[in-house]
């Protein structure tokens, strides 16, 4: 929440020293401990500052300047700290305005970061002879004029860290609470039990958050009974920006089947050559084939000889599906002996991923062909 009063600087004291005599230099933010989004990017482990006196959310870019020129940082640090109850990351700037002026320490500045994506900028001292600007996402870049001995709140009031509003002043992250409705039943996580507990009955009121809320949603469903539970959302700021939760979830293993055969039933074709299959996977993901000389009535793989292979048992198909490999393999003969008199071929293929950031994709699936 927002408040006209100004908040003054912190100091160095019990910080840790991140870097130090860096004039030109990009300094890479180490991670904050906390997902923080701006313009709908992740910014935890993205950060980056500079002696030229700007941070970059994002990365490199110069997206807040505090009297951006050629500067010159004497010292910077970093803390992870508990500010008004809330967890927050502070970022602490000590320097010169001038690469050359070494021990003037005339610009000082702190940048706090919230949970919510809203910040504080603390201007302790500044010269006032640089650039001073925010790149504020959906609206453009703004140029200011930060003042010594004045804080300065950005608070986004579109989702994802955008559109912020900037005024002189100071922040409280909002207190916000969460419970699922149980069908009819009220529940919030019971950490002694790691699974959600009942704790009363529709309807919802905020004396049951304020008892009972917890002050972070847990994905987990130990304890509930419902298809369909809902989650509630309370806070004290009526003006807070509408909460949305995004759930990122590994799929489980499955097999995806061709629709269509592949035809190569013209006269000038003598039969399939070889087979070409490009994937793009980073990460640990697994990919085995399955192949179809009947439109899928029938399914085969390969070990040395073509073998017979149950499409609807995917542990057997993981674990005794062809790899690319296997598929580059074979030769034209053992291509022959499996669809020579069919002229028709269809893939079926079981994908597996272990993580979200993992990446499997199918580029694509080539049969190359002798002609007569």
């Amino acid at each position: 929440m927002y408040s006209s009063e100004i908040m003054g600087p912190l100091g160095n004291i019990g910080m840790t020293l991140l870097a130090s005599n860096k004039d030109d230099t990009t300094i890479s933010v180490p991670d904050i401990g906390f997902d923080f989004f701006y313009d709908g990017v992740n910014c935890r482990s993205t950060m980056k500052t500079s002696g030229n006196s700007w941070v970059g959310f994002t990365g490199s870019s110069e997206q807040l300047k505090v009297n951006r020129r050629d500067t010159r940082a004497e010292k910077v640090y970093y803390a992870n700290e508990t500010i008004n109850g809330s967890q927050v990351f502070r970022l602490r700037w000590e320097g010169d305005h001038y690469y050359s002026a070494y021990g003037a320490y005339d610009i000082l500045w702190e940048l706090i970061l919230y949970k919510d994506s809203s910040m504080v900028l603390i201007i302790e001292k500044i010269t006032n002879d640089g650039t001073d600007s925010f790149v504020n996402p959906n609206v453009g870049t703004i140029t200011y004029d930060f003042l010594a001995n004045k804080s300065y709140t950005f608070i986004p009031t579109e989702d994802g860290g955008r559109n912020y509003t900037i005024q002189e002043g100071s922040y409280v992250e909002a207190n916000i609470k969460y419970l699922i409705v149980d069908g009819t039943d009220i529940k919030h996580w019971d950490t002694g039990s790691s699974q959600y507990v009942k704790i009363s009955e529709l309807p919802i009121t905020a004396q049951a958050f304020q008892s009972y809320g917890d002050a972070s949603f847990h994905i987990e469903r130990t304890g509930l009974v419902s298809n369909n539970p809902i989650l509630k959302i309370w806070s004290d700021n009526e003006s807070m920006a509408v909460e949305k939760i995004i759930q990122t979830a590994v799929p489980k293993a499955s097999l995806i089947e061709m629709k269509k055969d592949i035809l190569f039933n013209d006269d000038y074709i003598q039969g399939i050559n070889d087979a070409l299959i490009t994937v793009e996977n980073t990460g640990s993901g697994v990919i085995r084939f399955i192949l179809s000389n009947d439109s899928g009535v029938t399914w085969k793989t390969f070990y040395g000889a073509w073998v017979d292979i149950d499409k609807n048992d995917l542990n057997t198909i993981k674990t005794s599906g062809m790899s690319i490999n296997t598929i580059s393999s074979i030769t034209e003969t053992e291509w022959q002996t499996l669809c020579g008199t069919s002229k028709k071929v269809r893939f079926a293929f079981c994908m597996e991923i272990s993580s979200t950031s993992d990446v499997l994709k199918i580029n694509e699936i080539r049969l190359n062909y002798n002609l007569i």
